[in-house]
């Protein structure tokens, strides 16, 4: 017998006696349609009349399939679903069953065999012949589907004329994997673990999506099944690791913004979170396919995804976090970009840019009450020229230095401060001159207020409170300890530094702050350090500074000097040329020109 159907055998043992099956089974004393449902009583009779011992019995019934419940069958020891086996639609090899017949030309049906494993929906080749299996015919009802001595007749006209030949196929290592496992039961894949209906299953469906991955073909719907068949095994057969991979390759695949789950996987995950989400064999599948999700999509605390509740959100992205928080998604994704979420240039849209739920969100609490200047100066009690001195000097830092963000201060800071100082600090009589403010303090001494504070810290300077003034503008120092450190920190004048304003006069620049506001800008470097007889910080130009100047920047006055050339000639050049003054961020420089675009005009000149 070769993998042969308990119908089958009972249609070749009527054809010797001369009869059809249902006549036979008759006979014998049972009928075609309890053998079709493979009835004990029946099956025991055809075992008499076939002289079939107990093994040859249950390798039939093994390559028939066995009903167990409504919609299982046990088919090679392995638990399909029914619908995978039990069809209309009979198929088979056209080339096997027209050998079969040419056995015996007289009695062809005597020898006809109607292999078991044709009957399984994830098979398609024939691997005797390298042949497709073709339909053979189509019978809704089940008994009249397996009377093979009816049905034989009427399509052996055309098995013996070829008319169901087709053009031999390449069996794929998939095809010879399915074949081995329900002839041996040996599977030497990791998909030995899992049953044979859910690894077939498994292998189709991911297959399936992993071929839009490729350029678009026009292959017919089998040879576009066998592709997807093959192509996921490939990949299935390797394990956990080559399937994730396979995941976020198609996951990666649905960039756009609106892209979810659905679009990323298709039908397998349409199949794994309906079809096949009660079915225990796949449930290794849906962990492999959630686990991938639940890395790359912001999926809510209490959604469900594939049978599962999530209970804590692992990811959001800058829309999630923006429904969730309302805060909108340009400020929030500021917020994270400068706390590392993400690079600067990242391009994602906002709906596929994730992060860290867990690790961000007390950021994500904090940002809503985060507030302006003008709130953190009212909450400390502090004036906007003493809260500016503590955000230069570093007492305090913003939650995040983003200019272009308005809201950047934890009150609790500026609250911490006043409290700390409030500790340290002694009552003082507001008629006791002895005592200054500290921003007082700063701007006699040109010490900076951090400076200032530190000292307070260490013990260096005593901190006093006038109590007619609340908050941080209360506080205050006496003068006579301010001016011991003014003494100690004021360094020896250093006559090899320029002042920015003469260094705008060398470069014919004159009263226009030039430099001071090139080095604000950042532009171009400057040396701050305090005024030799008046203290306070000022800008400076070193040797370095000048020479780093010169290396990126010209005016006309430099060019000049370095041509020997009237100004009306270089700005006649220029000109031409349509050279034009410098301008960043959107800040112009009238008459400052960069080295390296004007460089090359003036050696034509």
């Amino acid at each position: 017998m070769q993998r042969e159907a308990v119908p089958s055998f009972l249609s070749r043992i009527a054809a010797i006696n001369g009869v059809g099956c249902t006549d036979f089974a008759l006979d014998m004393g049972f009928s075609l349609q309890r053998i079709v449902h493979l009835d004990e009583t029946a099956l025991r009779q055809l075992a008499i009349c076939g002289a079939l011992n107990p093994d040859q019995l249950a390798e039939l019934i093994s390559w028939t399939g066995r009903q167990i419940g409504d919609v299982r069958t046990d088919f090679r020891g392995e638990v399909f679903v029914t619908r995978a086996i039990v069809s209309p639609v009979v198929r088979g090899c056209p080339i096997c069953l027209r050998e079969d017949a040419q056995n015996d030309t007289d009695r062809p049906l005597s020898n006809m065999v109607m292999r078991g494993h044709w009957q399984l929906r994830e098979i398609s080749v024939c691997l005797v012949h390298s042949h497709l299996l073709v339909p053979l015919w189509e019978k809704p009802n089940r008994t009249a589907r397996y009377d093979y001595s009816e049905r034989f007749p009427e399509v052996l006209p055309k098995l013996m004329n070829g008319d169901f030949d087709q053009p031999a196929v390449v069996p794929s290592p998939y095809d010879h994997w399915i074949d081995d496992r329900l002839a041996t039961g040996q599977d030497e894949t990791w998909l030995a673990q899992h049953s044979l209906y859910a690894a077939t299953t498994l292998c189709r469906l991911l297959g399936t999506e992993l071929l839009r991955l490729e350029p678009a073909t026009s292959l017919d719907a089998i040879t576009q099944r066998r592709s997807a068949q093959a192509k996921g095994f490939n990949v299935a057969r390797q394990g956990e690791v080559a399937i994730r991979d396979a995941l976020d390759a198609l996951a990666a695949f649905a960039d756009g913004a609106q892209d979810g789950p659905k679009k990323a996987f298709g039908g397998l995950y349409s199949n794994l979170s309906k079809d096949y989400l009660d079915e225990e064999a796949f449930a290794p599948f849906r962990d492999l396919l959630r686990d991938c999700i639940l890395d790359v999509w912001p999926v809510a605390a209490g959604e469900d995804l594939l049978g599962v509740t999530q209970p804590v959100r692992t990811l959001h992205s800058i829309s999630s976090a923006a429904t969730e928080t309302g805060i909108g998604t340009f400020l929030l994704d500021q917020f994270l970009v400068a706390a590392g979420a993400f690079d600067e240039d990242e391009t994602r849209p906002v709906a596929r840019k994730t992060f860290d739920a867990a690790r961000y969100a007390s950021l994500l609490f904090e940002i809503p009450s985060l507030v302006g200047p003008i709130e953190m100066e009212f909450a400390m009690g502090a004036t906007r020229s003493q809260f500016a001195s503590l955000e230069a000097d570093g007492v305090l830092v913003p939650r995040i230095d983003v200019p272009t963000i308005k809201s950047p201060w934890r009150v609790s800071d500026g609250l911490a401060l006043v409290a700390e100082l409030k500790e340290m600090s002694v009552p003082v009589d507001p008629t006791d001159k002895h005592w200054e403010s500290i921003q007082r303090a700063k701007s006699r001494s040109s010490i900076n207020v951090g400076t200032i504070i530190a000292a307070v810290r260490d013990g260096r300077l005593k901190l006093g409170r006038r109590m007619d003034v609340m908050g941080y503008a209360g506080f205050c120092v006496l003068k006579a300890e301010i001016n011991e450190i003014a003494v100690k920190v004021r360094p020896a004048p250093n006559h090899a530094y320029m002042t920015a304003a003469a260094f705008d006069r060398s470069i014919g620049k004159r009263g226009e702050g030039l430099f001071e506001r090139l080095s604000a800008a950042g532009h171009t470097p400057s040396t701050r350090m305090p005024h030799p007889k008046w203290g306070g910080e000022r800008t400076y130009v070193s040797q370095a500074d000048q020479e780093a100047f010169h290396a990126r920047f010209m005016t006309l006055s430099t060019m000049a000097k370095e041509t020997g050339k009237d100004r009306r000639t270089l700005l006649a050049k220029l000109g031409a040329a349509g050279n034009t003054n410098f301008v960043e961020n959107g800040e112009g420089y009238d008459a400052l020109y960069l080295r390296s675009e004007v460089e090359g005009i003036l050696v034509k000149t």
